[in-house]
């Protein structure tokens, strides 16, 4: 690592460019922009525009953190604890960037974030009785009502983030769940233009009518229609998105002790001439709780040692479900009451799965989403199954979220792959509320984690 010459408020806007390659969304990038601003200011104001990386020290951090804590704005008013920590979360970015620049700098680490500032934050989620009224709330005898009503129940039934839905595209109907779309098709019946985007503006006062909605447009409309069924509380579409999964979440998964089933945990390596695995039978169990509970913990440590996950930093768990044991425990009751079956698949001498792509250069490069070990794997696993005339999708919409591949053809299972780490609420709620289908986890080249519903 070498220390750089330049200073530091000229090293963000590189840091900001690094932000939009590495795939980072476009929310996070304004977020970091906005948040660093706040930095700026404060380097200039204690007259450290010139410091360097390397000079940034511990004191300087707490120094930011004592002016963020007696910050008022104009009116008087201070920032929350939750706010303090954005700000912190954003320049604790900036010093991963210098680390990844082989810069020297202070560590990440360095910066550490109040504990009870979450605490300070009480979201509050819709009932089923509030989503039934809220989704009845639109007049669908209108064009936008109906666009409205499809809106809302996009939200609901995919848990897509606002800036996935407003890049959601018309031709992408085969992707969405089947309680939604026939209100899709029926919204889109009364569309006459060509725009290609799936949510249109109607407004027609604007010169954007027509145009692709802004994630701003949605949460207007999300918060109208709350206003309108007069609830008590202000919702957001991230409130929204995450609403029925806490519904579901809530609902205890019975073990009945007839069904008791191991996991199918394999060292098998799968066959050439098929995409998907073959699995072990499994043994007869005995079917004592104080076995079930062994069983669960069991499959809790194979998971623990075998699924890569999101970063504590990056976690995309819901407010009401922050515990990643919480829900290792609620995957593993669904692989031992036998509704999810888990497999994992080793090569044989340490080769990869993909035919040995891997290792060759010539295939056709097609994704540029991720890190460059992440494009690497998307187009291995895609040139993998394209070659043998399966229809490959990218970034197919899940019941929650969406995957990085999907995998498909004529009177097979969908496949579903996600390479590198995973998001273990996203994993969970899909496996329990989608039916036939497999989920593919790609740590590396060699190996990968296989679950059937």
């Amino acid at each position: 690592m070498e220390k750089s010459s330049k200073p530091i408020i000229e090293h963000i806007p590189f840091f900001l460019n690094y932000c939009k390659e590495i795939g980072l969304s476009e929310r996070t990038f304004k977020n970091y922009k906005n948040y660093l601003k706040r930095f700026i200011l404060w380097l200039k104001r204690e007259n450290k525009n010139t410091l360097l990386p390397h000079e940034l020290t511990a004191n300087d951090i707490n120094a930011y953190k004592f002016y963020l804590s007696n910050y008022k704005d104009e009116k008087g008013r201070p920032l929350k604890k939750l706010t303090q920590n954005y700000y912190l979360i954003a320049l604790r970015a900036l010093l991963g960037y210098f680390i990844a620049k082989d810069i020297v700098s202070l560590l990440p680490a360095k910066i550490t974030l109040p504990k009870d500032a979450g605490r300070e934050k009480t979201v509050k989620f819709l009932n089923l009785e509030q989503i039934e009224r809220l989704l009845l709330a639109p007049d669908i005898k209108t064009a936008t009502g109906l666009r409205d009503r499809a809106i809302l129940k996009t939200i609901v039934s995919t848990g897509l983030k606002v800036n996935q839905l407003i890049k959601l595209n018309r031709n992408q109907l085969k992707d969405m769940p089947g309680e939604v779309l026939p209100l899709l098709e029926e919204y889109l019946k009364t569309r006459r233009d060509r725009n290609t985007a799936l949510f249109i503006n109607y407004r027609a006062k604007r010169k954007s009518i027509g145009e692709r909605l802004t994630a701003r447009s949605i949460e207007r409309i999300v918060n109208y229609y709350g206003r309108k069924i007069n609830l008590p509380f202000f919702i957001t579409p991230e409130i929204l998105r995450w609403t029925r999964a806490r519904m579901l979440s809530n609902e205890e998964i019975k073990i009945q002790r007839a069904r008791i089933h191991q996991t199918l945990i394999t060292e098998n390596y799968k066959d050439k001439e098929s995409p998907l695995f073959d699995h072990k039978k499994p043994r007869n169990l005995s079917s004592s709780w104080y076995n079930i509970e062994n069983l669960i913990n069991r499959e809790i440590n194979w998971m623990k040692s075998n699924i890569p996950v999101l970063p504590s930093g990056y976690k995309e768990n819901p407010p009401f479900l922050r515990c990643d044991d919480c829900i290792l425990r609620k995957i593993a009751i669904l692989i031992v009451s036998g509704k999810v079956k888990a497999a994992e698949i080793r090569a044989k001498e340490n080769k990869d799965l993909w035919d040995g792509l891997t290792e060759n250069m010539n295939f056709k490069k097609i994704n540029r989403h991720g890190r460059e070990w992440h494009r690497k794997m998307m187009d291995v696993v895609s040139n993998y199954f394209i070659t043998r005339d399966y229809k490959v999708n990218f970034e197919p919409i899940l019941h929650y979220g969406r995957a990085d591949l999907g995998v498909f053809m004529e009177k097979e299972k969908p496949l579903y792959i996600e390479i590198g780490t995973v998001s273990l609420f996203k994993l969970w709620y899909n496996l329990s509320v989608m039916k036939n289908v497999t989920f593919l986890i790609i740590p590396s080249e060699n190996n990968g984690i296989e679950f059937n519903t």
